[in-house]
């Protein structure tokens, strides 16, 4: 398999179809056979050249005197394939970066540009300065959109630097064991006995980390797919703070993929019920097959807008996940298609969450506890959501919590991306 040739393939596939790289990527590695070596530098040509691509463009123009859009959108994506391994990829040598994209080349006068671009970032990489602003310099040196980095600015002021810096490192997969087959101290020694560098969670009761490389088959392989499903910490201690409890009935508004209601399953010893919403009746089989390969079945999936409520579930719940759609800056290292999308997608996203909150809430019976939580960091999303339904719901109060490291105030917290968990808000309300 030529694994240049394949992540430009990927890598342009995404672009114009505006697709998010891991379901490329997984499409394509579904469908090709390589060994793990060549596996894990296609997912690191095809993850790394997404993740740098505003440093690459700042380079490329630089070297180019050009707009990086007047290049052409192949040859540009090929430029930043190839100086993506010089300038990150220290095990490649230069002079194999350098010739093997340039083959990429569809003419002799691309592969003439290719060549001379590249060579040129090796005469001049030392001599090449970063942007005089602060704004600027930190788009170039972390690589997000200016305006990306101007919104974090504007919501995190002078943590910003240091969010940007974790949201560029690759975290660990962090998954959920199932604990209604597997202790999570058992499935921790599997892992260790296996030479994975697995650790359990600061803060989750359930949460393990991996570090290094490792496929979901491999995990498979070790534990059995039926004992675990991958959940970040963040997500986890939502809804380990919701604390759902054997024989209890609730509600997951936004749902899918599902792991919320699944680990809310675990919680509850697969005992009660679960309503899990979701908008789109095409994703409802990831919740329904992914419980029945973990043997929970106390998960019914429908198909609902969750900013009007479901009128047969008023006032019956005693608990709801409220995890609603939002601009997912918190998840960017994950997702680094995310750092590309509309940077004003938080002023439509912060009134559809609060409309999905107040809807969420007539679910509720006497004494019931309600989670809001995302996994963006804008205040108009999180805090203000929050503290604007408190004013309007006046039968509803915020209930503090703690679980390890993490510690609310006024009834929420926000989570900072620390480079092992997401960014992420939480919030819990009870009513009465």
């Amino acid at each position: 398999m030529d694994i240049r040739k394949t992540a430009l393939s990927i890598l342009r596939d995404a672009e114009q179809k505006d697709k998010y790289i891991a379901l490329t990527l997984g499409a394509a590695l579904d469908g090709i056979a390589c060994d793990e070596r060549d596996r894990a530098l296609l997912t690191n040509l095809v993850y790394g050249v997404t993740e740098r691509r505003v440093t690459l463009d700042y380079f490329i123009e630089k070297l180019c005197d050009r707009p990086i859009d007047k290049i052409g959108a192949r040859l540009a994506m090929t430029l930043r394939l190839g100086l993506y391994q010089l300038m990150y990829l220290d095990r490649i040598p230069p002079h194999a970066a350098v010739s093997e994209t340039v083959r990429l080349g569809k003419s002799q006068g691309e592969r003439a540009f290719l060549n001379g671009v590249l060579r040129g970032y090796l005469r001049q990489k030392g001599s090449i300065p970063l942007p005089e602003d602060a704004l600027s310099r930190m788009a170039v040196a972390y690589s997000f959109p200016r305006d990306t980095v101007a919104l974090l600015c504007d919501n995190l002021g002078e943590v910003t630097e240091a969010v940007l810096g974790n949201l560029a490192k690759h975290p660990p997969m962090t998954i959920c064991v199932n604990t209604l087959h597997i202790t999570v101290e058992n499935a921790l020694e599997t892992l260790t006995s296996a030479g994975l560098d697995a650790r359990r969670c600061t803060a989750s009761p359930r949460g393990i980390r991996i570090y290094g490389n490792v496929s979901h088959d491999r995990l498979c392989e070790l534990l059995g797919e039926q004992n675990f499903f991958v959940q970040d910490e963040a997500s986890q201690i939502a809804i380990s703070v919701l604390s759902p409890k054997a024989g209890e009935i609730g509600a997951d508004a936004c749902a899918c993929p599902g792991s919320k209601s699944f680990h809310a399953a675990l919680c509850m010893q697969n005992r009660g019920e679960i309503h899990a919403f979701d908008l789109h009746e095409s994703k409802l089989p990831l919740i329904t097959s992914g419980a029945k390969r973990l043997g929970i079945d106390i998960i019914t999936a429908a198909a609902r807008d969750s900013s009007t409520p479901c009128q047969d579930l008023k006032g019956k719940c005693d608990f709801v996940i409220c995890d609603v759609p939002c601009s997912g800056l918190g998840v960017m290292a994950k997702k680094p298609e995310i750092r590309f999308h509309d940077s004003d997608a938080w002023q439509t996203l912060a009134p559809l969450g609060y409309a999905i909150l107040c809807a969420s809430a007539e679910y509720l019976k006497e004494g019931g506890r309600l989670l809001y939580s995302t996994c963006t960091l804008t205040k108009a999303e999180n805090e203000e959501n929050f503290y604007r339904f408190l004013d309007t719901h006046r039968d509803f109060h915020y209930t503090d919590f703690s679980l390890g490291d993490v510690q609310s105030t006024r009834g929420c917290v926000t989570l900072l991306p620390d480079g092992e968990r997401d960014g992420f808000f939480i919030a819990l309300l009870q009513k009465g």
